[in-house]
């Protein structure tokens, strides 16, 4: 207790943006855990709104992103450097540092779940076989506009940080009569609270996988609310410790390991299942993907799918990478010093985007064989949460195979979290590159908080009420990110 009185105590009452980001902390868990019914309800009406009428706007910010970073990579802007030197982090390092932070946990939620879904419940008529269209919308919900939102937020303060020597700050961007209290807090509250929210998302879910992992591998711990909250409290704790130890160890070496790990699994179910019925999927799938990526952006014409599916799946998706593009982008441009834009652009976009299709593919292609034709699928693996456990039985070596990947959800869990700490903590320590310790054990406990409060608000309907507020969250924060898209792109032609 005496630490989170610290934390509240000796940051400088000077900064109205720490102020005003802890004010809306404790409105929302005194409204989440006071009238749980009534601000679910309230919460519920106010994201059917936000989708009705900027659910298209999304989309199309979603394509912008893409077609912004590969039109700065391309051209003469993309030489240019996040700071001078030697880069910070090798390449193994900084990949797997990437897609630990950036997918990790969602990877090990979805990986089967969602190709079946669209294997066995196709969102519109396609002239593509069935695998091949379920894998074409898997890459499309977990590829390039994911990491372009994530990219271009850390090109951003990447370059105003290494660059132009500013506080790594969204605020960052406002400079001479525009660096104006009125301005700078709400943008930097907004990206706090969005922030907030996205890795709240991932911790809610990904905590209640773990529990259906445990359940499904020992016959423990049933998925309830009470012993969710325990996990989130356990996950909350290990994941700051890991924050105390700083970038260049704890995060570091667990994402390294979460790579290690990541890959042996899926290299074991590739051996195991249809070798090179698996490279065929991949590259007719990444074809389609990239002749249809433009229309899918903006569904248009024969890609064109109803607004039920896109309020279900695509729309969540942008919202959830839109709240996560803060602490991503953030902690991505804190290990990209001293690379060019360029290189730092196709990394972003390419590395990790093959790397999931590649991912998807083989646990999608390996599922499809089990499932046969789509019409005999007898629903196993429904389950979010579960579904990756089920599918582990048909492997050789089963229960070793899922205790791995519960040992995998639980890592990816604890990168995500303890990089969103790392980065909240500089966002409430004034942009300070090594935050202090205080920051980080405080903002910690608040997301332990903010995350029991959402599964007590979503109960059974968890996924339902994270989807909602990350849709109310990231409207505000869109704004935020085009002011500071439009104000990059100006000092980048001046530059020039």
């Amino acid at each position: 207790m005496f630490h989170i009185v610290s934390f509240i105590r000796l940051t400088p009452t000077s900064k109205p943006t720490f102020l005003a980001s802890l004010l809306a902390c404790l409105i929302f868990l005194l409204m989440a855990f006071s009238f749980p019914v009534g601000f679910k309800a309230w919460i519920e009406e106010a994201a059917s709104f936000t989708l009705d009428y900027f659910g298209t706007y999304y989309l199309y910010l979603g394509l912008l992103m893409v077609l912004a970073l590969m039109g700065i990579a391309v051209s003469p802007l993309g030489k240019y450097k996040l700071g001078e030197g030697p880069v910070a982090y090798g390449w193994f390092s900084w990949a797997a540092m990437l897609y630990s932070t950036g997918m990790g946990a969602g990877l090990m939620l979805r990986a089967i779940q969602e190709p079946v879904f669209y294997y066995t419940q196709a969102p519109r008529a396609s002239a593509l076989s069935p695998e091949i269209f379920a894998l074409e919308y898997t890459f499309f919900h977990w590829g390039l506009t994911p990491w372009a939102f994530y990219g271009m937020f850390g090109l951003i303060i990447g370059f105003l940080v290494y660059g132009k020597g500013r506080l790594m700050l969204s605020s960052s961007v406002l400079h001479g009569k525009y660096h104006r209290p009125w301005l700078i807090v709400p943008i930097d509250v907004i990206t706090i609270i969005s922030t907030l929210f996205g890795v709240v998302g991932a911790v809610g879910l990904g905590s209640r996988q773990l529990l259906a992992g445990f359940r499904e591998l020992f016959g423990m711990l049933d998925v309830n609310y009470t012993n969710n909250a325990y996990v989130v409290v356990f996950l909350g704790s290990l994941a700051t410790l890991s924050a105390f130890t700083g970038l260049s160890n704890g995060i570091r070496n667990l994402s390294r390991f979460n790579i290690l790990l990541a890959l042996f699994l899926m290299v074991f179910t590739w051996l195991a299942g249809d070798v090179l019925g698996v490279f065929g999927n991949f590259y007719a799938a990444l074809a389609s993907y990239l002749k249809d990526f433009l229309p899918m952006s903006i569904n248009f014409g024969a890609m064109k799918v109803a607004q039920d599916f896109l309020m279900d799946w695509t729309f969540f998706y942008w919202a959830f990478w839109l709240s996560w593009a803060p602490f991503t982008g953030v902690f991505i441009a804190r290990i990209s010093k001293g690379r060019s834009f360029r290189e730092f652009i196709f990394g972003v976009l390419l590395v990790p985007s093959l790397g999931t299709f590649f991912w998807f593919t083989v646990f999608g292609t390996q599922a499809f064989e089990l499932i046969g034709n789509p019409e005999a699928y007898e629903g196993q693996f429904d389950s979010l949460y579960g579904s990756i456990f089920v599918f582990f039985d048909s492997l050789p070596q089963a229960g070793l195979i899922k205790l791995l990947g519960l040992i995998l959800v639980f890592t990816f869990l604890i990168t995500s979290i303890d990089s969103a700490i790392y980065v909240l903590g500089i966002f409430a320590d004034n942009g300070n590159m090594e935050p202090k310790r205080r920051n980080l054990l405080g903002w910690g406990v608040i997301l332990v908080l903010f995350t029991v409060a959402t599964i007590f608000v979503g109960k059974e309907q968890l996924l339902e009420s994270i989807s909602q507020m990350l849709v109310l969250m990231a409207l505000p924060f869109s704004w935020v990110y085009l002011l500071m898209i439009s104000s990059f792109l100006f000092i980048l032609f001046q530059k020039k």
